[in-house]
């Protein structure tokens, strides 16, 4: 029989196994699949002698067995959100960050390499930081100035409208709903429906003009679209946020009542599975919707905050860094791949990953 947490059926715990990532010194911050293609992107940290310490994009792709390290076309920055259509097909999107002025990155992977697309003029002091795909086109989210969704498409850049879009200080997440772009981040979401952005009203309380942060919208339908991110707590500086939207009206979920943030979220098994961690701490945060409240579960062994996850079958993959640290107090990359425990009050079977 399942056992319960607070009259709820408890989430079937995960097996998680960890694998290599090769570089030792790096953060990773998303990953994403399709086709059978696996990807996770982030930074690659580089310390010098003199303590000096040196940032270098870094994409990494899953052969079946290990990770694989691709060149990058650009020395310095990072990569910050990943969109992979196929396995030829692939993007990154981030920054440079070379101690002189930011320019954005937008890199894209044929098959065999990485090729950097041209930015527009005049966009110093800027990154990009968010992709989606929209009929032929690629939307870019941009930081800089004043956040902004650009539009790139047969080689030609656009930027949409700015107004509606002002309370979102910083973009974490597109998504394409309809005929609708979604945009997620610091501040909440907006909708754009061709013309201009609405600001989404989310029934979450804000404390002394505290913002709340979307780091992720998942649409599985335009009646069901999750979200999960962070709210503003007196107790906790923070806590996880959760929402649904079915339709017609969003609901707040509950969430683990500690310090922490959900970065992103999937489905595994049909049951919604956030994946986050604790700012303060560094400790990693995973937890399974059961009935109307997400409940901790199953921790990958030795990681410390997960910034991402995707699944690929009925296995779950989670990116971010290791608790431990390298000798010199770096950072190191941590991945990890798990599935559910085959149990009978579940109703789950065995399954390979």
């Amino acid at each position: 029989m399942a056992t319960t947490v607070g009259g709820l059926a408890a989430p079937a715990p995960i097996d998680w196994t960890v694998t290599p990532t090769g570089p030792e010194n790096a953060v990773l911050y998303t990953t994403e699949q399709a086709g059978g293609s696996l990807w996770s992107v982030g930074i690659n940290l580089e310390p010098g002698k003199d303590g000096s310490l040196k940032f270098h994009p870094l994409a990494v792709r899953w052969d079946g067995k290990s990770w694989q390290q691709t060149k990058q076309p650009v020395p310095d920055g990072r990569l910050d959100d990943l969109l992979v259509k196929s396995a030829d097909d692939v993007w990154a999107a981030g920054a440079t960050e070379d101690g002189a002025a930011t320019q954005p990155i937008l890199q894209h992977w044929k098959g065999s390499a990485w090729k950097v697309v041209d930015n527009p003029a005049g966009d110093d002091n800027a990154q990009y930081t968010a992709l989606a795909t929209q009929d032929d086109g690629l939307l870019v989210g941009r930081y800089g100035d004043q956040t902004s969704v650009l539009r790139y498409a047969g080689g030609k850049w656009q930027e949409l409208p700015r107004e509606g879009l002002q309370h979102i200080v910083y973009i974490d997440d597109l998504k394409v709903v309809g005929k609708e772009i979604w945009a997620a981040g610091i501040g909440g979401v907006a909708r754009y429906d061709g013309t201009r952005w609405t600001k989404v009203e989310l029934p979450v309380d804000l404390l002394d003009g505290r913002q709340l942060e979307v780091a992720e919208l998942v649409v599985k339908a335009p009646d069901d679209i999750w979200a999960v991110g962070e709210k503003p707590s007196l107790a906790n500086w923070r806590e996880p946020l959760a929402l649904h939207f079915d339709g017609k009206a969003w609901t707040q979920l509950g969430t683990p009542v500690a310090t922490g943030q959900f970065h992103e979220l999937e489905f595994l098994d049909g049951k919604a599975i956030a994946v986050g961690g604790n700012p303060n701490t560094g400790e990693p945060l995973v937890a399974e919707l059961a009935g109307k409240e997400f409940v901790r579960t199953t921790t990958p062994p030795g990681a410390g905050y997960l910034q991402g996850s995707a699944k690929v079958g009925q296995c779950l993959w989670t990116v971010g860094v290791a608790a431990e640290t390298t000798p010199d107090g770096f950072e190191k990359p941590f991945i990890s791949v798990g599935k559910h425990q085959p149990d009978a009050g579940h109703g789950l079977t065995a399954a390979g990953c």
